[in-house]
């Protein structure tokens, strides 16, 4: 008897093994920071040094992610995910490896770390532009919604795990396990049963061009990756490092913000609870409103509010992010042509995330001369006012999440 309601999704069998694929890379992953900070800091504790390897990571994955939706595109996506997850699996073995023998240090982690951000970045169009391949258009958002709400679960508890295996065994067991779990990862991968690339192939240049195309013929798509331009580099700037400074200035321990970062994961997770239920019809209008409660926490931070307060601002920014993003993956997927999807997507990322580095220079050096409690309200005004300026756009209120029976995208 199939599963009725939220759960119909789970019939496919090839969405099954997608799902069980993610849910054990990502435990992994969850614990991969822990284990790589402390392996970092046992052989050179100048925060420097970590903020090469983190930077390392993030450089390649800017850089490669439009060759990655090209390719998404151009070739099997089953096997871009499982070179991806298998190129994963080396790259941690090697940190294992060096920090197993005694001769890891800031360089030949930086190199791995580098590779495993340039394999991600090739990786992760293909996984972005898979679902509607498996599963049917009209359960694209319980598909995303069910993919994040277990993946939400993890990264609560599985930092915490690798924590305690470091603490315990040593780093080294925990980047096992993720090398581990990406290999497992490819192994189920392997299985997936899906087409081939939908289209003849062109140069690369055209494939791009084509992407471009149809990303920027699309005022809707656009303009919220523009706003999340300035969205995103204000709340990382004003959440991630702010956050902890403003804590620090109040004299609380790290175990506060250590409260206030789970509030916010807990909020994740009832986003995705939220998500597979309510299935909202001008999908695009849910999305942007969902967006609005990020800058409650950042002005909980400036009005020193108490910490029960700040934590339910953390949670009700997590709820909406969850949200906007199950509403942001679904709305892209339904109304894009499939084989495009790839590549559209990979400038979707790169435009939300190219003004991060610059987020952080520039509200770290605001925060100096102006004081963190200022760049935290005008952050959150910014990024209230880059946010609603979306709903005086005719075409967003045009998107409609599709149903089973009618609907076809919207072109504009």
């Amino acid at each position: 008897m199939l599963i009725k309601g939220t759960f119909s999704v789970l019939r496919h069998k090839q969405f099954r093994i997608f799902m069980l694929a993610r849910l054990i890379s990502m435990s992994g992953s969850a614990m991969a920071p822990v284990a790589l900070a402390f392996s970092v800091l046992g052989f050179d504790s100048k925060p420097n040094s970590l903020a090469i390897v983190l930077a390392s990571n993030t450089v390649p994955q800017i850089v490669l992610l439009l060759a990655g939706g090209v390719v998404a595109d151009r070739l099997s996506k089953r096997r871009l995910i499982v070179f991806g997850n298998l190129a994963l699996a080396l790259t941690q073995a090697g940190v294992v490896l060096l920090v197993a023998s005694g001769t890891a240090d800031t360089v030949r982690i930086a190199v791995f770390a580098a590779v495993a951000g340039g394999s991600s970045a090739i990786m992760q169009p293909a996984m972005n532009s898979l679902l509607p391949q498996i599963v049917d258009a009209s359960e694209l958002q319980e598909a995303n919604a069910l993919l994040r709400l277990p993946t939400n679960v993890i990264r609560i508890v599985a930092p915490a795990i690798g924590g305690a295996l470091v603490a315990l065994v040593g780093p080294q067991w925990a980047l096992v396990w993720d090398a581990a779990s990406f290999a497992l990862a490819a192994a189920l991968c392997n299985r997936l049963v899906i087409s081939g690339p939908m289209k003849a192939r062109t140069s690369i240049i055209r494939d791009f061009q084509e992407g471009w195309k149809e990303f920027s013929g699309r005022f809707w798509l656009w303009s919220y990756v523009l706003s999340g331009t300035v969205v995103v580099a204000l709340w990382l700037g004003g959440y991630q490092l702010l956050g902890p400074v403003v804590t620090h200035e109040r004299n609380l321990s790290a175990a506060v913000w250590g409260t206030v970062q789970g509030a916010f994961a807990v909020g994740l997770v009832a986003g995705g609870v939220i998500s597979l239920k309510w299935k909202p019809s001008r999908i695009m209008v849910a999305c942007i409103c969902a967006n609005l409660p990020l800058a409650l926490p950042l002005l909980a931070l400036a009005a020193g509010t108490p910490l029960l307060v700040l934590a339910a601002s953390a949670v009700l920014a997590g709820i909406g992010l969850d949200i906007a993003i199950v509403c942001w993956n679904t709305a892209m997927q339904q109304q894009l042509p499939e084989a495009l999807l790839g590549r559209v997507s990979s400038i979707s990322d790169i435009g939300e995330l190219a003004a991060v580095p610059l987020g952080y220079v520039v509200v770290g050096a605001a925060a100096t001369s102006l004081g963190a409690a200022n760049v935290l309200v005008a952050s959150a005004v910014a990024m209230t006012l880059a946010t609603l300026v979306l709903l005086f756009a005719p075409s967003v209120w045009s998107i409609h999440r599709l149903s089973a029976k009618k609907d076809a995208p919207v072109a504009v």
